[in-house]
């Protein structure tokens, strides 16, 4: 059976500004695909050839494929469809296939508009898409398409979607295959070397209230670092490789395993430099081990950092504060490490002088690189259910992170657009300047690389999709049919396009939201660590506190903070996804949960999770009920008063580690 991969041909101004990536989707998806003896596979990167749409429909006439399938982010989902629609034309027996976190939310928009989508691969792709492969093989896949999980079709004119295929339980089982793509066609424009995209952990616990990822992966899943290094020597020796970015939302959350992959970076001396995305709190968590990770060759971090405003990143449920931001750009900084930040522009409430704050705080702040992206209100985001009826553009293509989609109250897309590109020029312009007199000659030369980048693609017009900028205004090229109205937007909203809610626990997506992994215990595979120190997942949410006790608790002997979350239900989420950490200290008095109704949760993901010896330590209040007390000494759940020094609480914390996991009790108070 021959199989053809295509990355459609859509370009938006934005990353693309930095060099041509190599998509992921292709080397992980393909390999497991030649993992289950599917060896005729051959990739069409539409996108990084500017492949027109008549050129590909010949290649795919010439080819005569068995099955296609490409990939759809929101902003390239019409050309992924015009992409199917081409095979179709030229190809009609051949099997169309779309996968991509866009029609995993919004297969029946989808369906519905490309009725020659054949399937639709929701979620996590991989074994989803050997599955529907084998059953095409075996001429199955009428027959049998009900009962394969991830799926969504039209049949009878009626969309219909599967359950939820479970999350991938080890990525060790992940085997990439690298040769799929023409490597001399992905340059890191900064440093002028091959570049490649590999994936070391999946999901984000984190619920960001602008973002999907945290439904879209359902788990937290880390990789190997030794298996995972194994792949990076992989690309290094075998395609070349020069530089690597994770593909990670959140690669640093278990720091056990993140300091266990710069380790063995080190050991293996591979010289390569490579770039992460990660969150503020991380940084700040990890101020002590940031010499470590420069020495494994992290060279560039883009921190999260999300807003300018205080009011805004609780908007977006960031978890963190200006001040926070701040500091995690001077410590990178001190570090050798390059500090990009990101700042998310055109809310309800920017404003000219909203949008000049961010241009003086980047510079208060002595960022080295800064992105202002345009807010994109993704359709099946949490926050679109706020601002949906607000947004009159629902013209996908353009939801590209640099095109206004909302129109501010107090000023116009125009002004907010000019806004932001008169800040890029006015910062960069200084950095042209400014990076000259870097000490550190590496890091004197990446930026000065990145600086060309930036200049390149400006003079070409492809950075922030310049060419629409004209003399006598802008053109925003939304396609008129998808400027809806007031009523059209009701009756969207009514008829509820995206397949997604947002009810706490992290659902099935794109199904119902019963559906749990089908693994039996006895398969279950720990991501245990090799550490001496008692590792703390730490859960406080008063901010002062959390510092302190971070602070505190690691000048003890044989104590390290693992991870931190912030309120009750993102620890909640963290739990039942990552393995490693020891003991989970938690403050009784988180505001999201009832303090009984909170231990009663937490006992009850003890069994549930992927680390069933983890344990449990309580922050109380001094104030504390006796019977209370009486009952957590009576279920041998250790508990530490929240003004006790904090060698008790050391003391506590060893307590919880040696004694019983409590996770078959249930607390009745």
């Amino acid at each position: 059976m021959k199989i053809m991969m295509i990355q459609p041909n859509y370009h938006s101004g934005g990353a693309e500004i930095a060099g041509n990536w190599p998509p992921s989707w292709v080397a992980y998806v393909g390999g497991a695909l030649k993992q289950a003896g599917f060896n005729d596979i051959r990739f069409i990167d539409a996108m990084t050839n500017y492949i027109s749409d008549d050129v590909l429909g010949d290649m795919i006439a010439k080819h005569q494929p068995d099955v296609v399938l490409a990939t759809a982010i929101t902003p390239m989902i019409y050309q992924s469809q015009k992409t199917l629609e081409i095979v179709r034309e030229v190809c009609p027996n051949a099997k169309t296939i779309m996968g991509g976190v866009h029609p995993t939310y919004m297969y029946q928009e989808v369906l519905t508009e490309a009725p020659w989508v054949d399937y639709i691969i929701r979620g996590e792709g991989e074994e989803i898409t050997v599955n529907l492969l084998r059953a095409i093989a075996d001429g199955t896949d009428l027959r049998d398409r009900r009962q394969i999980l991830g799926l969504a079709f039209l049949e009878n004119g009626e969309v219909v979607a599967t359950e939820a295929h479970p999350p991938i339980k080890n990525l060790d089982t992940l085997k990439p295959d690298w040769s799929l793509y023409d490597w001399k066609q992905y340059i890191y424009t900064p440093l002028n070397v091959r570049v490649a995209v590999p994936n070391f952990a999946r999901g984000c616990p984190f619920r960001c209230r602008f973002c999907s990822q945290w439904k879209f992966w359902r788990k937290y899943r880390c990789r190997s670092p030794k298996l995972f290094v194994d792949e990076i020597e992989q690309l290094v020796k075998e395609h070349k490789i020069g530089f690597f970015i994770l593909a990670d939302e959140e690669p640093t959350i278990t720091k056990p395993r993140f300091l266990a992959l710069c380790n063995e970076l080190i050991e293996r001396n591979l010289g390569v430099p490579w770039g992460i995305n990660t969150r503020v709190t991380d940084i700040l968590r990890d101020e002590n081990e940031l010499p470590l990770y420069r020495k494994a060759g992290l060279v560039h971090v883009s921190l999260g950092t999300e807003a300018a405003a205080q009011l805004n990143l609780n908007v977006f449920r960031k978890e963190t504060t200006i001040e926070d931001n701040k500091k995690a750009v001077r410590l990178l900084r001190e570090n050798g490490i390059v500090a990009e930040v990101q700042y998310i522009m055109g809310l309800e409430n920017e404003t000219l002088e909203t949008i000049d704050e961010t241009y003086r705080m980047a510079r208060d702040w002595e960022a080295d690189m800064v992105n202002w992206n345009m807010f994109t209100p993704w359709p099946f985001s949490e926050l679109f259910e706020d601002v949906g009826d607000k947004v009159e553009v629902r013209d996908y293509s353009h939801y590209n992170f640099v095109t206004p989609i909302m129109k501010p109250l107090n000023i116009t897309r125009e002004e907010l657009l000019k806004g932001v590109l008169n800040n890029y020029a006015r910062f960069y312009l200084k950095k042209s300047w400014e990076y000259w007199f870097e000490k550190d000659p590496f890091k004197r030369r990446y930026l000065l690389g990145c600086l060309w980048a930036f200049v390149k693609t400006t003079l070409n017009k492809r950075f922030y999709n310049l060419s629409r900028v004209k003399q006598k205004g802008i053109d925003f090229g939304f396609d008129s049919k998808r400027i809806l109205t007031s009523e059209q937007i009701a009756d969207l909203k009514e008829n509820k396009a995206a397949d997604v809610n947002f009810v706490g626990t992290i659902s099935a997506c794109g199904a119902p939201s019963n559906v749990t992994e089908s693994f039996p215990v006895g398969n279950a595979i720990l991501m245990t660590e090799d550490h001496c120190d008692i590792q703390v997942f730490l859960i406080e949410d008063d901010e002062d506190t959390r510092i302190s006790l971070r602070q505190s608790l690691r000048d003890q002997e044989g104590i390290d903070i693992y991870s931190e979350a912030t309120n009750a239900e993102t620890g909640l989420v963290l739990l039942t996804s990552i393995a490693g950490a020891d003991v989970a200290l938690i403050d009784m008095s988180l505001p999201d949960r009832d303090t009984l109704e909170l231990i009663q949760e937490f006992q009850k993901i003890q069994g549930e999770s992927d680390n069933p010896n983890l344990k449990i330590c309580l922050l109380v209040e001094p104030n504390t009920e006796e019977q209370i007390l009486a009952n957590l000494t009576k279920l041998n759940l250790p508990y530490c008063f929240k003004n006790a020094p904090i060698e008790q609480l050391t003391e506590a914390i060893k307590t919880a580690h040696v004694g019983c996991t409590n996770q078959d009790k249930l607390l009745l108070i």
